[in-house]
């Protein structure tokens, strides 16, 4: 910061003396005019000097105060945004350690060839509907998609749907295909292991689902996207300029890292794929840090334990050994993964066959035929149809589905 000028040095007031010609010398406090208009024009350049000094050595506006503290907006997520917006409220992230992964895998050179890691798939099973379903027969084709996020999500005990017309959203009892509304029209529906969240079709804020009391609580302002652990609701804000925690209390969030593509979670971890550079970090929540741990992927899932990441180019599936942003390779050409508290999955590049890991013997086997996509609660697992027509349970052996529920909002 400048220093505070010191002020203007004037020169002291000599002692009055007799002139050359014996006249009596004129003192200080005689006033008398100035002879020479360049006398004027002197004084008034000093004066403007000392002006302008005093102007340049002020404090510009913004330089004298500290950093703004960070604090949630009164109104959820929504952020300041535009040039002068900070660009981050968390320390810069620590580089990790060791050999830093290629950009085109999260952790590991390319892999050789897109052969698929594990067993052969079995031969459908006998009387499997031999159609590209998650094992049942396609319907008419469905309603255009509406915008607003997932519209099928599972708690640790409860599987959800919003309706195909978006007017409902409805919880499946867990017997005869029965469901039951739970609430109004929503845009999309998240989850954590406990709690189902869902945003407003109109005004994309989004609320809290007491299932004890049957009741909706707005908790916050509109988000791009939205991940929970078990513990912890977390949001991504609308212009992917940071990432919030939900506090608990009213509409109350707190920023815990800045620009944001796309955040995961795992039972008790977060992740963030970063805006600039794609790579995947893994947020510390205790130290409130974050740290780089692979490079960019297609996209992230995480089981109870173990964080996995299809690579960008869709070439293989890697899991995250934890150290050093290791990975290390379990599957080939993949699509798509999904997770359960326990179980990674995955749709094959080719057939989009959905299959599942057996991590204990390194193999992978079919399970089912391509589904729109597939959610589980602690121990069921769930798949929609390409077409959203249907909802339907895996029974636990490879290419047994059974349909449970009717067309979903795609």
């Amino acid at each position: 910061m400048p220093s505070t000028p010191r002020s203007a040095s004037v020169p002291s007031t000599p002692r009055p003396v007799g002139g050359p010609d014996g006249s009596r010398a004129r003192t200080p406090g005689r006033w008398k005019r100035w002879r020479t208009p360049a006398q004027w024009a002197a004084l008034l350049a000093l004066l403007a000097a000392v002006v302008v000094a005093n102007q340049y050595q002020k404090p510009r506006h913004g330089e004298e105060a500290a950093a703004p503290a960070v604090t949630a907006s009164p109104d959820g997520l929504s952020l300041p945004s535009g040039p002068d917006a900070p660009s981050s409220f968390l320390p810069q992230a620590p580089t990790a350690t060791g050999t830093v992964p290629p950009a085109e895998d999260p952790g590991l050179p390319p892999a050789p060839g897109p052969t698929t890691a594990g067993p052969v798939a079995p031969a459908p099973t006998p009387g499997r509907p031999a159609t590209a379903t998650a094992g049942v027969p396609a319907a008419p084709a469905a309603a255009p998609a509406a915008a607003g996020g997932p519209t099928v999500a599972a708690t640790g005990a409860h599987l959800y749907r919003i309706t195909a017309d978006h007017t409902a959203v409805e919880e499946y009892t867990g017997s005869n295909g029965v469901w039951t509304k739970v609430g109004g029209a929503v845009g999309g529906i998240y989850t954590s292991a406990t709690t189902l969240y869902a945003t407003d079709p109109a005004s994309g804020d989004i609320e809290q689902y007491d299932r004890d009391h049957h009741s909706w609580t707005r908790i916050g302002t509109p988000g791009s996207g939205f991940a929970a652990t078990g513990d912890h609701l977390y949001g991504v804000s609308v212009n992917h300029f940071g990432v919030f925690e939900y506090t608990g209390a009213g509409d109350s969030w707190k920023q815990v890292r800045g620009a944001t593509d796309r955040i995961y979670t795992s039972a008790t971890t977060l992740y963030a794929t970063d805006a600039a550079t794609g790579d995947i970090e893994q947020y510390d929540r205790g130290r409130g840090t974050w740290t780089r741990i692979g490079s960019p992927g297609s996209g992230f899932a995480a089981t109870g334990d173990h964080l996995y990441g299809v690579s960008a180019d869709h070439h293989g599936v890697f899991e995250y050994t934890g150290k050093d942003g290791a990975w290390s390779q379990v599957r080939g050409a993949t699509d798509r993964i999904y997770a359960s508290g326990t179980t990674l999955y995955a749709t094959d590049a080719a057939t989009g066959d959905i299959e599942q890991y057996d991590r204990e013997h390194h193999t992978w086997t079919r399970i089912g035929a391509p589904g729109a996509v597939f959610v589980s609660t602690a121990d069921h697992l769930y798949g929609v149809s390409p077409d959203h027509s249907g909802v339907y349970e895996y029974a636990g052996t490879p290419g047994n589905w059974s349909r449970i529920g009717d067309r979903v909002a795609p």
